[in-house]
This record gives C-alpha cells, sequence and structure tokens, in this order.
C-alpha cells in the first residue's frame, strides 16, 4: 500500500468532513454517525494523526445525559470511533451495554430483520476493547445464541449460511474466549473461496461484493487461513475503486466511506495474511 494510495484515500475522506462535525459521504452539511465512524476508522488504519476536537463533540453527542443511545449502531460508532480517537465518551456506557448484550439467548425473537449478529457483534466488540467484564452466565448464554445459528456445513447463519454472519460469529465467539479453531469452521470458509471474486458470501454463488471480500478476509485472519485466491481479492478490490479515491461496493459503484473502510482494511488484511 504506497503513499499515492494512502494520500488518495486520505483526501477522498476528508474531503466529506463536514464544518460542524461530523462526516458525511455524498458531502452535505449532514454528518451522520456511520459515516463519522467510517471516516475516522479509515484515518486510524493509514496511521494518519487526526484529533479534530469538533468530530469528537460530535460522537460524544451522540449519548443522552442517562448514558444511553438512541440504537446500538449509534452506540458502536460513538464509543468505537472515540476510542480510535483515544478519547472517552461523556458518561460511562457500561450499564447500556450490558443491558442490552443481556437480552440475547438461544430461540430469542429478539433479532435484528438486516442481521441476526451484527447488534451483539458490536456490544461484544465494546465489551471487549473497554474491558467491560461480562458475567460467566451471561457469556455462557451469549455463546449459546451463536451456536443457535450453527450449521451442518460447520458455518453461521438463519436459514443457511453466510460468510458475513460467519465471521460475525466467530469474531463475538473469540471476544468471549471460546475457542473457535476447535469449530473446523474453515472448511465452510474454504467454499466460499472464489476463483473469480476472492470470495463469495455463499457458496458457488455470484456476484460478489467488497463486504464479502472484507468478511472472508476477516474469517481468514480470525482462524490463521491463508486465502487460496488473494490476487482475485485485490484485483476485486482495485475494481470498487472510483477516481475520487474513495471505493464502492463493487466495480462501476459509487463511493462511500463505508465500502473505503472495507477496502482498506481488506488490503491490510492481505498483506498481513500474504506475509505469514
Amino acid at each position: 500500500m504506497g503513499n499515492m494510495f494512502k494520500k488518495t484515500v486520505v483526501k477522498y475522506v476528508m474531503n466529506r468532513e463536514c464544518k460542524n462535525g461530523g462526516f458525511c459521504f455524498y458531502r452535505l452539511e449532514e454528518p451522520n454517525g456511520s459515516d463519522t465512524y467510517y471516516a475516522v476508522s479509515i484515518l486510524h488504519l493509514l496511521d494518519v494523526e487526526y484529533n479534530n476536537r469538533s468530530i469528537i463533540a460530535f460522537l460524544k453527542n451522540m449519548q443522552r445525559d442517562d448514558g444511553s443511545f438512541d440504537s446500538i449502531y449509534l452506540a458502536y460508532y460513538s464509543i468505537k470511533g472515540l476510542y480510535l480517537l483515544r478519547e472517552k465518551t461523556r458518561y460511562n456506557p457500561e450499564k447500556y451495554i450490558k443491558k442490552n448484550i443481556e437480552q440475547y439467548h438461544p430461540n430469542n425473537s429478539f433479532v435484528d430483520v438486516a442481521s441476526i449478529f451484527r447488534p451483539v457483534f458490536y456490544l461484544a466488540e465494546l465489551c471487549h476493547i473497554k474491558k467491560i467484564e461480562i458475567e460467566e452466565k451471561t457469556k455462557n448464554t451469549l455463546i449459546d445464541f451463536v451456536f443457535s445459528f450453527k450449521n451442518k456445513n460447520n458455518g453461521f447463519g438463519k436459514t443457511y449460511s453466510t460468510l458475513i454472519e460467519t465471521f460475525q460469529a466467530l469474531s463475538i465467539l473469540n471476544w468471549l474466549e471460546y475457542p473457535i479453531n476447535t469449530l473446523d469452521t474453515e472448511q465452510f470458509i474454504k467454499k466460499c473461496e472464489s476463483s473469480l471474486y476472492g470470495f463469495s458470501n455463499i457458496p458457488r454463488t455470484a456476484p460478489s461484493f467488497i463486504e464479502h471480500i472484507y468478511a472472508g478476509l476477516n474469517a481468514s485472519f480470525l482462524l490463521d487461513h491463508k486465502p487460496r485466491y488473494p490476487d482475485q481479492c485485490i484485483r476485486f478490490i482495485e475494481g470498487c475503486r472510483n477516481n475520487n479515491g474513495g471505493f464502492s461496493r463493487s466495480p462501476l459503484g459509487n463511493s462511500t466511506l463505508e465500502n473505503t473502510y472495507y477496502a482498506v482494511h481488506s488490503l491490510i488484511l492481505l498483506e498481513i495474511l500474504q506475509s505469514s
């Protein structure tokens, strides 16, 4: 990852900074938590020193006076974003995080429509980075919750296994100190490898999107698996790159801060996996 690459990506990110704090990928004065978090994350990945007080204030103000947030998603963007900036939230978020993570148990209908694991994935990571101790009973219940979505092919998903859900499941279990290398999930990851795209979300399907490459590389990293098609991963990611320095979800798409984060993080993971 050369200096020119870093320069163009950083320029793309900084061009989306709002005057009064926060970031907005479509370059209007409409900052939001998601874009701000992904912008801060990209700068962190590229080792760019960034300490804008208005951005910090924007992230801090996402927390209510009682320590809660409007959603788990906003809590994650705020807490993790501030963590990357070496800053703290206005109030201790531990009570809010624990209250929400305790709602997850096997056969729980309290599952996000878009993703069965994403909210608990966020909460588990926040516990990990904030060093919030989870009671053993809650930890075991969370592990049971994750395993309630394990399928016969050793992947994870609600009705069938997907690479994204499997990556998130592995991450949650890993943060809960479960020995993920005993699951034989690497066999499912291998089935998701694609000689055309690098990875696909479901074995033997097409097309792929940048979040599938990101999930596959993260899962590979967690399981110490060396991807078989690194060149295809790089080619796909490069195909998503636009003239403005950002990345889209697929070739010929529009750049977003989220997809640019997936691209940058994926390229860094590829460098680590190929050198190991």
